[in-house]
């Protein structure tokens, strides 16, 4: 026999109706002593409204942004969507867009050693003793702390590097710091993957060397979308569309601001 669906709830008068029971609400409240409810009574049960999941950020607007950039890309389009700049660019590069950006390194802090310190203040009376006592305990407590410090910091680890802004072109990326404007090419970057929202892991050759770096900005995806397009269209990240947040598409769509983008997918 097949399962049959819960039956819907009665009310406390249908429920008592044709039965030799005493099953309703009102009998059982009579049975202890309680005077049951007006027959005629009904409370209203106002449930308040869902809030909605999350509202529109400014990261959407430039996910928006960057399905527009991208989809100029894939057609073979200079993108509509540029920006001026204060640096000059190249005679066929245009800037797209612009934004913060924080980058942690990959790196050990330390060797496994530290300096130990062996400060020593001197004095003469009362005075002097305690002040000797009160060196020697905050130089044995310094030595404490960074010999503890020290196995910590010869572990690789995230660790941050820089912060400043990121221009995005159609030839790679400029960083601007306080030291000044860092510029890196699609051909520079030898690996790319998105690691969480507006976040993404570069590996690439820098002018000092090799370098891994945890990228944290709202043009994050941009970065790795016209990098994979240009360098790597066969990325699996590019294939699967797992480069946008899950479902962004249809959310968007819903808000009321239809990306230029169908799908996540681009084929290689």
């Amino acid at each position: 026999m097949l399962a049959q669906p819960p039956a819907r709830a009665l009310s406390g008068r249908a429920a008592g109706r044709g039965s030799g029971r005493a099953n309703g609400p009102g009998q059982r409240m009579r049975r202890r002593g309680i005077r049951s409810p007006d027959p005629g009574y009904c409370e209203t049960v106002t449930t308040p409204p869902t809030p909605p999941l999350r509202v529109w950020l400014p990261a959407d607007t430039a996910l928006w942004t960057t399905c527009h950039i991208v989809a100029d890309t894939v057609a073979g389009r200079i993108p509509e969507h540029r920006l001026e700049t204060l640096f000059p660019l190249l005679a066929d590069e245009v800037a797209v867009a612009a934004g913060d950006l924080v980058a942690d390194s990959f790196h050990a802090a330390g060797d496994g050693s530290y300096q130990r310190s062996t400060s020593f203040a001197f004095g003469t009376g009362l005075f002097g003793l305690a002040l000797a006592a009160g060196t020697l305990a905050a130089s044995a407590s310094g030595n404490a702390a960074r010999r503890n410090q020290a196995p910590a910091d010869a572990q690789p680890a995230w660790r941050p590097d820089f912060a400043g802004t990121i221009f995005v072109t159609t030839h790679g990326f400029v960083v601007q710091t306080m030291q000044g404007l860092h510029r890196w090419d699609w051909a520079s970057i030898d690996l790319m993957q998105v690691i969480g929202f507006n976040r993404a892991m570069l590996q690439g050759r820098s002018e000092h060397g090799p370098v891994t770096w945890r990228l944290s900005s709202e043009w994050t995806e941009l970065v790795f979308a016209l990098w994979a397009l240009h360098r790597h269209p066969s990325h699996p990240q590019l294939l699967d569309g797992s480069w946008l947040p899950a479902n962004w598409l249809p959310w968007a769509t819903a808000q009321g601001y239809r990306p230029h983008l169908d799908r996540p997918e681009l084929a290689g």
